[in-house]
């Protein structure tokens, strides 16, 4: 679990070498550096194209969540009632070969952490507010249970977002929560967001004691879209 830790240092050393970018309205503190390089086509594999937002979107973040996905024990079965996490600011660093492998092994690690232990992990990088860009949560202000984006931590807006793509983990799906493309429903903080390279977040198969809740580790990297 100190992976990510390892991923902060080197983020430390790596932004003062690169120059600001712009960013939209509502999206918090923008990158500080290009991200002409950054390409998540290149991230994703090439039978996941459904996941790229429309050509005429412009990236503006990239970013790390690291957080629980929530489950009730309905009839048998752990049903999803949303998610919390914290998202962490990697637009300029994760290109770096260095980086890759630290944001891989910080992501893996987060499959053998328990609650209590993660609790204090996210703490700590509640802390860390150079690199943190936004809270991920869900609420019902729309109408349903909805993923939410707020980018107040970082002085921005937030965006609920809509499914318009869901796509099984393409490497270990019984484990690993599936890949996503939203669309905005409300706010301003994003018109597109993508959630790839998960890890953990998916509940046992079954469940025996009714309205049991549980809280399973994960992490993703999210691409937010202007």
């Amino acid at each position: 679990m100190y992976a990510i830790f390892k991923l902060a240092a080197a983020a430390l050393v790596a932004l003062p070498l690169v120059s600001a970018a712009t960013v939209a309205p509502g999206q918090g503190q923008a990158p500080k550096c290009s991200l002409s390089q950054a390409n998540l086509a290149a991230d994703l594999p090439a039978n996941l194209t459904a996941l790229l937002p429309p050509s005429n979107a412009s990236l503006s973040q990239v970013t790390i969540g690291f957080g629980t996905q929530n489950y009730t024990c309905t009839n048998g079965s752990y049903v999803n009632v949303g998610a919390v996490a914290q998202l962490f600011d990697i637009s300029c660093i994760q290109e770096l070969p260095a980086i890759s492998s630290a944001l891989s092994q910080a992501i893996n690690e987060l499959e053998q952490v328990d609650g209590e232990s993660l609790l204090n992990f996210l703490t700590t990088l509640a802390k860390m507010g150079r690199f943190q860009l936004a809270n991920h949560y869900f609420d019902t202000s729309i109408g349903t249970l909805s993923p939410v984006f707020n980018f107040q931590v970082s002085g921005g807006d937030y965006v609920i977002g809509k499914k318009l793509e869901d796509i099984p983990d393409p490497f270990n799906p019984a484990v690993n929560v599936d890949w996503l493309l939203l669309t905005a429903a409300a706010g301003d903080a994003a018109k597109y967001v993508v959630r790839e390279q998960t890890a953990g977040g998916q509940p046992p198969a079954s469940c025996s004691v009714e309205n049991e809740t549980l809280q399973a580790p994960y992490a993703a990297k999210y691409w937010f879209f202007a």
